[in-house]
């Protein structure tokens, strides 16, 4: 049987978009969603979103030596106080975070293997060990963000509140890992 002529499909209906929908009726997006909104890349606008970090949780900043550091308490109220130390290094956002112990040279040795364990099964944040600052090395759990990266400042501080609570892991279990195998004693000695 041959084809019938027929007649053109009318234009498919329009479907608002949902903030066109919600203006329809009369519903206005204002407020802090609007300020969730807004990224910035971190190469020119890491500065206020740390300091946008900090105000929330309710702690100064300092500067020292192009980096913003701050101290803050993680888990509630009574739980441990941790350095946040935030600065630009070969085109990445380091974030470092640190209880401040620094690791005794018997500790060292299995420290360092709690250290590389957990970057084996975790990646991030990296443990790392060492302080260019003392001689006596520092246990810190590092987080590099690229410059180029677009956030917004509730996206931001969801990922520094993410770190410290994974920098707190990292820490307890490697003090408890270093301190557990510290020394010789916890061998057995072969005969």
């Amino acid at each position: 049987m041959p084809d019938e002529p027929r007649a053109p499909l009318p234009p498919p209906a329009h479907i608002p978009s949902a903030p066109s929908a919600r203006a329809a009726r009369g519903i206005e997006h204002a407020g802090p969603a609007e300020h969730a909104e807004h990224v910035v890349e971190l190469r020119n606008g890491w500065e206020p979103l740390v300091r946008d970090w900090a105000r929330r949780r309710g702690e100064p900043v300092a500067r020292e030596d192009g980096a913003l550091y701050l101290e803050t308490t993680v888990g509630g109220p009574t739980g441990p106080r941790l350095t946040v130390d935030v600065s630009r290094a070969a085109g990445s956002l380091v974030v470092a975070v640190t209880d401040g112990t620094l690791v005794s040279p018997d500790r060292l040795a299995p420290t360092a293997a709690a250290a590389t364990a957990w970057n084996s099964r975790e990646v991030t944040p990296t443990a790392i060990l060492g302080d260019e600052r003392s001689e006596t090395p520092l246990l810190s759990a590092v987080l590099a963000l690229p410059l180029a990266a677009h956030l917004s400042a509730d996206g931001f501080a969801t990922t520094l509140d993410t770190l410290l609570e994974s920098a707190l892991r990292l820490l307890r279990e490697c003090h408890d890992l270093g301190f557990v195998l510290r020394s010789t004693d916890d061998l057995t000695t072969r005969e």
